[in-house]
């Protein structure tokens, strides 16, 4: 029996709510292997069925995180300003729902500087908000680049392990989200 439109997306809904409250409670602090390797499996399934094709701009990736917190009846906000910092800067989006607050930073392409200056917003928003978590969302196409080894791969594990970060994967219709408990374990 196959399942309908309507509860394939129940139930994903469903899983990335269990997965964002288990991540903001704590509860996601020591995931299973298992649940750990299943989800990296669904992830590399996605990338290597993806077309053949350029890095989406940063605003396909954007409205695309936008959308991942919408169907998750998250509130959101684009360019987003903190007053302690520069002025001239602004976060890419900012999720919120209740006290949970996200601040996502949008990076088509990912270099050692991009993971620099991310890592720098990380502690401006954790000044403001004490449980915020900070991601740092690419393009699908990207996993190769962040999960490869090399210096990007150790640079974000060390962030994910020591500073909260985690990364967002997006294409233009979906984005999916890697705490970072599932980067560290």
């Amino acid at each position: 029996m196959t399942r309908s439109a309507d509860e394939e997306f129940a139930e994903w809904k469903r899983a990335n709510t269990e997965m964002l409250d288990a991540m903001f409670s704590g509860k996601l602090a020591h995931p299973t292997k298992k649940d750990v390797e299943q989800y990296f499996k669904a992830l590399v399934r996605i990338y290597e069925e993806s077309p053949d094709r350029y890095l989406y701009a940063h605003s396909t990736l954007q409205k695309s995180v936008a959308s991942y917190f919408e169907l998750l009846d998250w509130n959101y906000a684009f360019e987003v300003p903190l007053g302690d910092l520069d002025f001239s800067h602004r976060f890419d989006l900012m999720a919120r729902k209740g006290a949970k607050v996200i601040v996502a930073e949008v990076k088509p392409e990912i270099t050692t500087r991009d993971l620099g200056q991310t890592l720098g917003y990380v502690f401006a928003v954790k000044r403001h908000y004490k449980k915020a978590r900070v991601f740092l969302a690419t393009d699908i196409l990207n996993l190769d680049v962040v999960f490869g080894g090399g210096e990007i791969t150790d640079i974000i594990v060390d962030n994910a392990r020591n500073h909260g970060l985690g990364i967002m994967f997006a294409d233009k219709e979906n984005a999916w989200l890697v705490p970072a408990e599932f980067l560290i374990a």
